[in-house]
């Protein structure tokens, strides 16, 4: 696929360039079909376009070829290159530049950039992006949705967790926030009494398409099927208003839990953070 990216002088390295709002429909072409393969990138893109002050677009470009699509959200990275023929050099000079706090991709490029990121002390960990083929549902009485004064309680229960550690307390906040004001996520809770003790949101979502995430249960509650409560009724309001359901998952241990509620594995995923 070629494009005529000669003209921009707006260059981040000899191979990148920041986008402008002409190349918005290049973006859209370039990812076509494949969004199951850059799900964050893909909806942020069409949600936000170049108007969101948090969002950063690249491009990497040789000879007038689009190689690869670049995003950063707060802190956290997100990168696709649709025929695998991205530079991985000039990619790991812009993430040296913007030091993200995780950088997410398919599995091949993240195990292409893992090597040559060691001495910024990058993890990588790998897993699978799942659709929901076959919902099945379950007794979901005690989730409610939660709203602007559960924000703060469910960022503190994520980042108490493994899976928040590469999350800052106040970002995390800002981002929930932003996102319930901009009908571009959601979280449904479990209480016992005041307390938040199991959480599942959707990070992205539009009109036809939304990202499961954050399906946290606190420790001392697990083992009682507050997980597939709340995820099971988050995902019967999302089917409801006509929404095809994707998640991205890391761990063998929740592979269990998306098996039951009905989803499938779609691509494999990987990603690197900080320890």
């Amino acid at each position: 696929m070629k494009f005529n990216f000669t003209e921009s002088q707006d260059k981040v390295k000899s191979m990148f360039k920041r986008v402008e709002k002409k190349d918005i429909g290049l973006i859209k072409d370039y990812i076509g079909t494949d969004y199951d393969k850059c799900l964050y990138l893909y909806l942020d893109f069409l949600k936000y376009g170049l108007d969101n002050e948090n969002l950063k677009f690249w491009l990497n470009i040789d000879n007038d070829e689009l190689k690869c699509v670049i995003l950063k959200y707060y802190s956290g990275m997100h990168i696709f290159s649709r025929n695998k023929d991205c530079d991985f050099d000039e990619i790991r000079e812009l993430i040296m530049e913007e030091s993200p706090s995780v950088i997410c991709s398919e599995k091949f490029l993240i195990e292409s950039l893992s090597d040559t990121l060691k001495e910024m002390e990058y993890n990588s960990e790998y897993g699978w992006v799942r659709v929901l083929s076959k919902h099945c549902s379950f007794d979901n009485s005690a989730v409610e949705r939660a709203d602007e004064n559960d924000f703060e309680a469910i960022s503190k229960l994520i980042c108490n967790d493994h899976m928040g550690e590469f999350y800052d307390l106040d970002e995390l906040i800002c981002q929930i926030k932003e996102r319930e004001e901009d009908n571009f996520g959601r979280n449904y809770i479990i209480k016992d009494e005041d307390k938040i003790v199991s959480n599942a949101s959707t990070n992205a979502e539009l009109e036809n398409i939304a990202v499961l995430s954050n399906v946290i249960t606190d420790e001392s509650y697990r083992g009682k099927g507050l997980a597939t409560k709340v995820c099971s009724k988050l995902c019967n309001d999302l089917i409801d208003e006509g929404k095809k359901v994707y998640l991205i998952n890391y761990t063998e241990e929740s592979t269990g839990l998306y098996d039951k509620l009905g989803f499938e594995i779609s691509c494999e995923i990987g990603k690197l953070f900080k320890a």
